[in-house]
């Protein structure tokens, strides 16, 4: 499947005609929205903080989009894309991951510092505890969701992209093959019926290229002529952000009008009304914005309506007998 015959892609053609126009709002406002310092605990209890910006509009949901930041570094390395994409009308949550800023511990720092590949694989659990706070939020679509990923925040994003289905989007800058134990190449395998673009400058250019040829439904733009690594890049290269929210505001589309239902560890999605969906544990539930949305990315519809039912008898008809 091509990135213009993804259904949530088809929807936005109309968006993808405003880009122009709608990125010279958002960057009317030169200073960037104040954020909310949050704090909340990842998935296996770690105390994690982040800022929180909140949509700009409260005229309905807004997608969302958690950042992700490089080695060593913190949320604050966002800033100059906070404005933009606050303007486009997305929620964000920049978070600051384990061992890193105000998640840090004397211990998980030293592990960063040591680059244990470890800590870097339970930066998954971080994303898990992210997600499901700020889906609590109000205004939020759970249906659209993206990852902003610099440097080894860039392979985190892509191994969550791998295991939850309902990111819709990844922006990588600077991202790496195999780096601090993650398997990019590996991760971006797994990914399909989503739209992932990698920035990255002349001199680093080798690795989005290659991971586009393990990937599918890839864009890669090398800027030329320029040195800069992963945020490094933000207010320093020429038109990033703009590259970045253009991309986003098209891979997100517009709200879904008939939304499905799935668990983040199902391979079986659930149309609106069925019983099995609160069946689901609130921190696995997950939102696509069409059957054929989550069928791209390899989910099938479900046989019943719910415990009772018998197969066959709710979300699909019953198929029928091979003969023998």
């Amino acid at each position: 499947m091509t990135l213009l015959q993804s259904p949530r892609l088809r929807l936005s053609c109309f968006a993808g005609l405003c880009g122009l126009v709608w990125y010279a709002a958002a960057g009317a406002s030169a200073a960037p929205p104040a954020g909310q310092a949050v704090s909340f605990q990842a998935a296996d209890g770690f105390r994690l903080s982040a800022d929180y910006y909140p949509p700009s509009s409260t005229a309905g949901d807004a997608p969302f989009v958690i950042l992700l930041h490089m080695y060593r570094t913190d949320r604050t390395a966002w800033a100059p894309l906070i404005e933009p994409l606050h303007a486009a009308g997305l929620a964000i949550l920049a978070l600051d991951l384990r061992g890193h800023g105000e998640s840090a511990t004397t211990e998980s720092r030293d592990r960063v510092i040591a680059r244990e590949s470890a800590i870097f694989r339970e930066m998954q659990a971080d994303l898990r505890g992210a997600y499901d706070w700020i889906v609590t939020q109000p205004h939020i679509d759970r249906a659209r969701f993206a990852l902003v990923g610099a440097s080894v925040g860039a392979s985190v994003a892509l191994q969550c992209a791998a295991k939850d289905r309902s990111v819709d989007a990844v922006v990588c800058l600077s991202p790496g093959l195999d780096y601090l134990g993650l398997d990019s190449a590996g991760d971006i395998a797994q990914i399909t019926g989503r739209s992932v673009l990698m920035l990255a400058t002349e001199d680093e250019r080798d690795a989005p290229y290659t991971l586009r040829s393990r990937g599918r439904d890839v864009e890669v733009k090398i800027y030329r002529d320029l040195r800069a690594h992963g945020t490094d890049m933000l207010g320093k290269v020429p038109h990033v952000e703009r590259d970045v929210v253009d991309f986003l505001r098209k891979a997100l589309g517009q709200p879904a009008e008939q939304p499905v239902y799935g668990s983040i560890n199902s391979d079986v999605y659930h149309l609106k009304g069925s019983e099995w969906i609160a069946q689901i544990s609130p921190t696995n539930l997950r939102v696509y914005s069409s059957a054929a949305e989550a069928e791209a990315r390899g989910l099938r519809r479900a046989r019943s309506q719910g415990p009772g039912d018998k197969p066959g008898s709710g979300d699909t008809p019953p198929q029928p007998r091979r003969r023998p």
